[in-house]
C-alpha cells in the first residue's frame, strides 16, 4: 500500500480507541476466514499501524459503519500497488537479461512474503512446532521463565476463546427481539465484540489458571504495551513487531490481535530467541539446531512410509572412508529417491527482496541438498560403499531411475517452479523435485501408491518450463485432475491456482483439533 494510502488509513483508525479498533480488527479476520486468505497479511498491517495510531480513547464510537470502512482498507490494503511495479518494470526494459531475472526473483519473494501466509495447515505446523520446540520446554522454561508447551497452550486457549465469545456475541445480535429493539431505534449498530463487552479481553488471571506462574513470564517476553510511545507506523512491506511479540498488554488483560499470523508462525517463534538473540548457552543452541535437521528428517521417513516399505528406506546413510551423509534414500525397481533434508528458513532479508540474502537462503536449503544428492548417486553408481547408523557396511544397487527430492522446512513460494535459476543443475541427472514437509505430508497423504508418487515428480521434472505456482498443492491438484500429462500451452508458462480447493475443505477439518481441549470452558 502506498505512503499517502497508509497515513489516510492512520487518520481513519486514529479517530478511535485502540481496543476498539483492535476488536474490529480480531472480528474481521473471524469473519472472513475461510473467504479470502489475504486478510491475515492486511491484518498485520492494519494491528501494527493502530498500535501507533490509537490512543486509550477516541473521538468516536467504533460502530459498524466504522468496522466496514476498516474492512475496505483491510481489502486495499492486498492490492499489489500496480503504477509503483509498473513503474519500476519500465524501468528494466533496456536492462540485461540477467538484470531482468534478478529484478523478478526479488519481487516474487516480496509478494510471496507480503501476500501469501502459511507453509501449511494449523494442525501441521503446531506438530512441527511441538517437535521443535518441545524435547527443549525445561531449557526454555530455566533461560525464559516458560515452556513452549505453556506457549501453545495460552494461544490454544486464546483461539478457542475467541471462537467461543464471537459466536454468542452473534448469537446475542441476532435474536428477534434484539432484531426488533435495533429496527427501532434509530441508534445506529454496535460492532457485536465491543456491545458484548469487550469479548476479546484475556485477563491475565485466565491464562495463570492455565499455565499457572509461566503466564507472567510469558507475556513479559511476548508482549508489547499499549500506549507505548515508541511504535512507529509501518508500509505493507515492513516488519510487524506482533509477528514477533503476538500480545498487546493493556495491565490486567491482553488482546492478541493477530490470529491466524500467530498460529502460522509457531514453528518459527522461538527461532531467533536460540539462534540471534544469545540468551542460550552454545550446548543448548546446538541441540536446537540439530534438532531442526532430525525433525524434517523423521517426517520425510515418516511420509515416504505411508507409500513404500520401511525396510526400503535408509535414514542418515554416511559415506565411508570421506565427509558425507545421505538424509533419506529410497531403494526400489519402482524408482529410486535421494531426499535431502534442510531446515533452513528464509530470512527477513530475503523476504525484503534483497537479492543476495535470496541466493544465500536458496543455496543453503536447496542448492546444498541437490549437491549432496548429487553426490550420493555418482557413489551408488560408483558401487561405493555406505554406512547404516548401525554401523554396518552396505552398497545400494544401481537398479533403477533416480529422483533428487530437496524437502525444505519452510514453504520457498514461486522458487521450486523456477529452480533451475536458481542452482547449477547437473545435466546428467537434472532438475531436483523441491517440496515443503507441509505439502509432502498432504502429497504422500493423497498419493494412492508410490508408483503414483514417482509420476508425480516425472510430472513436475516434464513440464518444469511451463508450470509456474506459489503452492505446491495446486501443481499436485492439477496433476490429480488431468494425469501425468505434458502440458502444451501457446504462452511461457502456465500459472497454476485454485486447484486446492478439495485439499483444503478436507484438512481444515483436522485444524478444529487442534482446538478442541478448550471448546465448551
Amino acid at each position: 500500500m502506498s505512503k499517502p494510502i497508509t497515513d489516510e488509513v492512520i487518520q481513519f483508525m486514529a479517530q478511535y480507541s485502540l481496543e476498539d479498533v483492535l476488536s474490529g480488527i480480531i472480528e474481521l479476520q473471524m469473519l472472513l476466514y475461510g473467504h479470502d486468505d489475504t486478510f491475515i497479511p492486511a491484518s498485520e498491517y492494519l494491528a501494527v499501524n493502530a498500535l501507533y495510531a490509537c490512543k486509550e480513547y477516541g473521538n468516536k464510537d467504533f460502530m459498524w459503519r466504522d468496522y466496514e470502512i476498516l474492512e475496505q482498507y483491510a481489502k486495499k490494503a492486498c492490492v499489489p500497488n500496480i503504477e509503483e511495479l509498473f513503474s519500476e518494470t519500465l524501468k528494466m526494459v533496456n536492462a540485461s537479461d540477467e538484470d531482468k531475472q534478478i529484478f523478478l526473483q526479488s519481487k516474487m519473494m516480496q509478494m510471496k512474503g507480503n501476500y501469501y501466509r502459511g507453509d501449511g495447515y494449523i494442525h501441521q505446523l503446531v506438530d512441527v512446532a511441538r517437535r521443535l520446540y518441545t524435547p527443549l520446554d525445561k531449557e526454555m522454561k530455566n533461560v525464559l521463565g516458560f515452556s513452549f508447551t505453556a506457549y501453545e497452550k495460552s494461544i490454544k486457549y486464546v483461539f478457542s476463546q475467541y471462537g467461543i465469545r464471537i459466536a454468542k456475541a452473534y448469537q446475542e445480535k441476532y435474536k428477534v427481539k434484539n432484531m426488533i429493539k435495533a429496527l427501532a431505534s434509530k441508534k445506529e449498530p454496535w460492532l457485536p465484540s465491543i456491545n458484548e463487552g469487550y469479548i476479546f479481553r484475556i485477563y491475565k488471571s485466565e491464562l495463570k489458571t492455565i499455565i499457572g506462574d509461566e503466564a507472567n513470564k510469558m507475556l513479559d517476553y511476548l508482549s508489547v504495551k499499549a500506549y507505548d510511545r515508541d511504535f512507529e507506523k509501518v508500509e505493507f512491506e515492513d516488519f510487524k513487531i506482533l509477528i514477533s511479540k503476538p500480545f498487546v498488554d493493556f495491565g490486567d488483560y491482553v488482546y492478541m490481535p493477530l490470529l491466524f499470523s500467530t498460529l502460522m508462525n509457531i514453528p518459527k517463534q522461538f527461532h531467533y530467541s536460540f539462534i540471534a538473540d544469545k540468551i542460550f548457552d552454545n550446548k543448548i543452541v546446538g541441540i536446537y539446531t540439530g534438532n531442526r535437521g532430525d525433525v524434517v528428517e523423521e517426517l520425510t521417513t515418516t511420509y515416504l512410509a505411508r507409500l513404500i516399505d520401511k525396510n526400503k528406506i535408509y535414514c542418515n546413510l554416511s559415506y565411508l572412508g570421506e565427509d558425507g551423509e545421505a538424509d533419506v534414500t529410497t531403494v526400489t525397481t519402482e524408482g529410486m529417491l535421494f531426499c535431502e533434508c534442510k531446515s533452513k528458513i528464509i530470512t527477513l532479508n530475503s523476504i525484503k527482496g534483497l537479492h543476495e540474502s535470496i541466493k544465500t537462503d536458496v543455496y543453503q536449503a536447496i542448492g546444498a541438498a541437490y549437491s549432496q544428492a548429487v553426490r550420493s548417486i555418482e557413489r551408488v553408481q560408483e558401487g561405493k560403499k555406505f554406512v547404516t547408523p548401525a554401523a554396518e557396511e552396505i552398497v545400494i544397487d544401481d537398479i533403477s531411475s533416480k529422483y533428487i527430492v530437496c524437502v525444505t522446512a519452510e514453504n520457498f513460494g514461486i522458487i521450486p517452479s523456477e529452480i533451475q535459476d536458481y542452482i547449477e543443475i547437473d545435466d546428467d541427472l537434472g532438475i531436483p523435485y523441491v517440496v515443503n514437509v507441509y505439502d509432502l505430508d498432504i502429497i504422500t497423504k493423497e498419493c494412492e501408491s508410490y508408483e503414483e508418487f514417482i509420476r508425480y515428480i516425472e510430472f513436475r521434472k516434464k513440464n518444469q518450463e511451463v508450470i509456474s505456482t506459489l503452492d505446491e498443492l495446486d501443481a499436485f491438484g492439477f496433476f490429480k485432475k488431468k494425469g501425468n500429462v505434458k502440458i502444451s500451452i501457446d504462452a511461457d508458462e502456465l500459472m497454476l491456482t485454485d486447484f486446492t480447493s478439495e485439499f483444503d475443505k478436507k484438512y481444515m477439518l483436522e485444524d478444529k483439533k487442534v482446538f478442541q481441549e478448550f471448546f465448551g470452558r
